[in-house]
């Protein structure tokens, strides 16, 4: 009797540790495979382009941005949208959408702290990238990020990686500080030892540009007009003598859009141009929004979607060379 007891529990045992030897190869494997994409994807040639650079201005109607002169010549560059829309109101959330493919529910431009879960997931847990953000105070020998809502004419809000647990606590230094008033500063060397050299000293496969509040348009509030005026200044010197739209950047597909339209006016319809060797310029009618080009992103590189709204957005079709 006591053998066939000692032999049950010997059995049982045996099924418990490859119960618990099963699950633990499931959650390793589930563990693994983000980790996999995140690493292999940095390899992966882009369908149509092999880096993105989004540079995001602030707070104009449509009508206004294509009322600028320079805007105006911009769009006929690229594939120009006459039908994108932002997402929300306030900016935060926006930003937000750009990079995670939701708002998670914010409706301010109140900063939030994200956890480190399958459920607040960025593109940058999949792709190599770098958070441009002028005037962000911070250095590539500091042990922890700058957190503050502001800093002169810094925001924040206007730099969404910064709401993730993951990014404070692995990877805040790729959120990368940019002294305007440098010519060698950190986005300019980048670039230009990208331009030297590009198999040496590539550029990330995702690239956010955030201005500051001066430069990207959000400055004067009370006097919009003045705004756009100074963020179309910007944005020409920005493609005359920071990033030339020239052979040497071959490859890159730039975005330039608004986060949000004035005010709080439900059409929400911004300015939204898409520039590169790979684009073929015209007017594009169709609706977009910033989901469409985080889907876009996605299907480029062949990776997963992060969550529910560029899950069911409709990646950018018909501008393809």
């Amino acid at each position: 009797m006591l053998s066939k007891q000692a032999n049950r529990g010997g059995h049982c045992r045996v099924i418990a540790l490859a119960l618990v030897g099963s699950l633990s190869v499931a959650l390793v494997m589930i563990c693994s495979f983000y980790k996999v994409i995140a690493q292999s994807a940095v390899s992966v040639t882009g369908k149509h382009f092999e880096r993105v650079l989004i540079v995001v201005l602030e707070n104009q109607n449509y009508a206004s941005a294509m009322k600028n002169e320079y805007l105006n010549a911009l769009s006929k560059e690229g594939a120009a949208f006459t039908n994108f829309q932002g997402l929300y109101h306030p900016s935060y959330p926006n930003y937000l959408a750009m990079i995670a493919g939701s708002s998670f529910g914010v409706h301010s431009d109140t900063q939030r702290l994200f956890a480190d879960d399958n459920q607040h997931r960025t593109i940058g847990d999949l792709l190599d990238w770098k958070n441009y953000a002028e005037d962000y105070p911070s250095s590539p020998t500091d042990t922890e990020p700058f957190l503050g809502d502001h800093d002169g004419k810094y925001a924040r809000k206007h730099v969404p990686f910064l709401s993730f647990k993951k990014i404070q606590m692995r990877s805040f230094n790729n959120v990368v500080a940019v002294d305007t008033r440098n010519p060698r500063n950190a986005f300019i060397t980048d670039v230009d030892m990208f331009r030297d050299d590009p198999k040496v000293h590539p550029l990330p496969r995702y690239m956010l540009y955030s201005p500051n509040l001066d430069d990207d348009g959000h400055d004067p509030v009370l006097n919009l007009r003045k705004g756009l005026e100074k963020a179309s200044t910007w944005l020409r010197n920005f493609f005359t003598i920071w990033f030339p739209l020239d052979e040497k950047v071959r490859g890159t597909l730039v975005v330039v859009t608004f986060d949000e339209s004035e005010g709080h006016n439900n059409d929400n319809r911004i300015y939204t141009v898409i520039l590169g060797s790979m684009v073929k310029p015209g007017e594009v009618s169709t609706n977009y929004d910033h989901f469409s080009v985080l889907r876009t992103i996605e299907d480029n590189f062949g990776l997963p979607q992060l969550n529910s709204g560029d899950e069911h957005a409709q990646p950018i079709t018909g501008i393809w060379k």
